[in-house]
């Protein structure tokens, strides 16, 4: 029987199969699958060293996998030559965990790599869209002049946000974006997400430690243990599930007051 064909709106933006991960002797992955569908907020979680990061690279094409097949916005990320990876990844947009920002550049200019990477603007037009996406990202307007070392580490996130939404991607990555925020911006910057996905119609790779945001806007978890993807759901269906990992994680303590939360 062949499978039904999905309208484009249902198709998944990202499709990997058979994945496998490996350094010298270590293997991280072992035939990972993992579909993330248009729209949602998927978020990544698993024990240290279960590669979770080591996965985002491989998507993005920071890292070759030994073997296995990775479809991102319909097209294969392996193998592909220099100009046509660029072009997919003109369509993405990437936050890491500690903002990645470029220090001798102010806010507005960070925000400004990627659109002097693929296009020509004038530097008005620059300036005009890096204050736009700042403004976007939360952050007040005085913030566009300043430098990373100036800047709070809430703040810091909010820039690298702007950055990874210079160009208008359909797919946002996440690395661990609360890590380091107190409650209360942890809190702020979840609802931001929520709401620029619903703005920008964007589907979110959320790689997080952070039970709350789980809870609070990612619309299925996907855990990865044991070399792979070994649960992909909401977090209810996942708590019926009697994997160790899963049980310890989102029904130890911290898990349960997320859930009350």
């Amino acid at each position: 029987m062949t499978s039904p064909v999905l309208p484009d709106h249902e198709k998944p933006v990202i499709v990997i199969r058979g994945l496998d991960n490996s350094f010298g002797e270590q293997i991280i992955h072992e035939n990972l699958d993992l579909d993330v569908r248009r729209g949602e907020i998927l978020g990544v979680v698993g024990g240290s060293g279960t590669g979770k990061s080591v996965l985002m690279r491989s998507i993005i094409g920071l890292q070759t996998p030994s073997d296995g097949t990775i479809d991102v916005l319909g097209e294969n990320m392996i193998g592909r030559e220099e100009d046509e990876a660029k072009n997919i990844r003109r369509r993405w947009g990437i936050l890491f965990q500690n903002g990645a920002l470029f220090s001798t550049l102010t806010v507005a200019e960070n925000v400004e790599v990627p659109l002097r990477e693929y296009f020509h603007f004038s530097q008005t037009l620059m300036d005009e869209i890096a204050s736009y996406k700042i403004a976007m990202s939360g952050l007040p307007a005085d913030a566009g002049p300043k430098y990373p070392a100036e800047l709070s580490g809430g703040m810091i996130k909010r820039a690298g946000l702007a950055r990874a939404l210079a160009l208008d991607p359909e797919l946002l990555f996440l690395d661990e974006p609360t890590a380091g925020l107190d409650p209360i911006s942890a809190q702020n910057f979840d609802e931001l997400i929520l709401s620029l996905r619903g703005k920008l119609d964007l589907t979110v790779f959320l790689i997080t430690h952070d039970l709350d945001t789980l809870y609070a806007i990612c619309d299925r978890v996907a855990v990865l243990a044991d070399r792979k993807v070994v649960a992909v759901g909401t977090i209810e269906q996942l708590l019926a599930l009697d994997h160790p990992w899963i049980q310890e994680y989102f029904n130890g303590p911290r898990g349960r007051a997320a859930a009350k939360a």
